[in-house]
């Protein structure tokens, strides 16, 4: 795999796992893609059986998208000032209470689309904390050498924990309604908090003392300025938008298009997961990837192309295909944009420019009410 550079000298899968406190930063990663995958696939099949509209499906994403994207900048700038690890808590706690309110008004034959839209406004808006925060920790916990190894290793653990997720959730939405899906949710948040729990918070976490508008437009500053920030956030804008936003109509593609059900819907994103899996154990195994740009530029180009015929596939078994080599390309790009944003800032901007790429991932919810 030359694309990949050349091996590390310390290279071993779990290279990552030396560093204290990661273990349990993956057991979290594992609990947060259960939780996301049965959530995003219940919320897109809960809004069709609301609205029977595909409109309401990306609408939904877009609102979260929105807010994910308003409060981006002042979330990295947050997690520059605070202990990362606790704002993760509160995130996370955050999130549970969601989730369970959703589950009750689903089983008591009481949810509408307005709850389902404020809680992705609400959801948006923590991922716009969370996913900085979330990078942040992780550089701490591991430094720089091992990050690529340990964000391969997340994505591992997210992409094992995706298979089953979707295609258990895909199964019990046919069976025994969607709602189920949210107390299963609910339950993986739940051990996600419990994980974070048992991080240490790294002696690195650094404390911005300058006012939130200065210490903010600082972090706009900084990425302007520094040239390969901005090829990359502009790549993440790019990839993001036009891109990932195809996971947000899987409901509509899997029933209106491929005509699958809620089984089938589950067997997309299983897929996909195959594929991400796949490329992370290959990602993992390098350790410190040399050429990570050339890397970058290759996946994200695959990423677009086999998501464009998956768009124009009217057979299942195909799309099923296409959708995981699709997901091989994104999680390869994934890694290699988070480790490269990560490891091109000072420690002191980490937080705030780990804020503006989680801006640029808003946009495939948002991308998705184009969709």
């Amino acid at each position: 795999m030359p694309l990949m550079g050349r091996r590390s000298p310390h290279a071993r899968p779990a290279w990552a796992f030396d560093a204290p406190g990661y273990r349990w930063l993956w057991s979290h990663a594992l609990a947060s893609s259960l939780a996301l995958t049965v959530e995003s696939l219940s919320l897109g099949w809960l809004i069709l059986q609301l609205t029977n509209s595909s409109f309401w499906v990306g609408a939904g994403a877009g609102v979260r998208g929105i807010t994910q994207f308003l409060f981006a900048i002042p979330g990295g700038t947050v997690v520059d000032r605070v202990d990362r690890r606790k704002v993760l808590l509160t995130t996370r706690a955050t999130v549970l209470i969601g989730v369970m309110t959703i589950a009750l008004l689903v089983f008591h034959g009481k949810i509408r689309l307005w709850h389902i839209i404020a809680y992705m406004a609400l959801s948006g808006f923590l991922a716009s904390i969370e996913n900085p925060g979330t990078a942040g920790l992780l550089y701490d916990v591991v430094g720089a050498e091992r990050l690529m190894n340990a964000v391969a290793l997340r994505f591992m653990a997210g992409s094992i924990v995706r298979i089953a997720g979707a295609l258990a959730g895909g199964i019990i939405i046919d069976r025994l309604g969607v709602g189920s899906n949210f107390l299963i949710a609910a339950g993986a948040h739940l051990v996600g908090f419990g994980s974070l729990l048992l991080v240490k918070s790294p002696q690195t976490v650094l404390r911005a003392v300058e006012p939130l508008i200065d210490a903010a437009t600082a972090g706009l500053r900084y990425a302007y300025q520094n040239n390969p920030i901005r090829q990359l956030l502009l790549l993440s804008l790019t990839i993001e938008g036009f891109g990932f936003s195809y996971l947000t109509m899987l409901p509509v593609m899997a029933r209106d298009v491929l005509r699958v059900g809620g089984t089938g819907l589950g067997d997309l994103a299983a897929a996909g997961a195959v594929g991400q899996l796949v490329a992370a154990v290959l990602v993992a195994s390098r350790g410190d990837v040399g050429q990570k740009g050339r890397l970058l530029v290759t996946a994200a180009f695959a990423f677009g192309l086999f998501v464009a015929l998956f768009g124009i596939s009217p057979v299942f078994v195909l799309s099923l295909a296409l959708v995981a080599i699709a997901g091989a390309s994104g999680v390869t790009y994934d890694s290699s944009m988070s480790t490269l944003v990560s490891t091109s800032v000072t420690d002191s901007m980490r937080g705030r420019v780990l804020g503006l790429y989680g801006s640029t991932i808003a946009l495939n919810q948002l991308g998705g009410l184009v969709i």
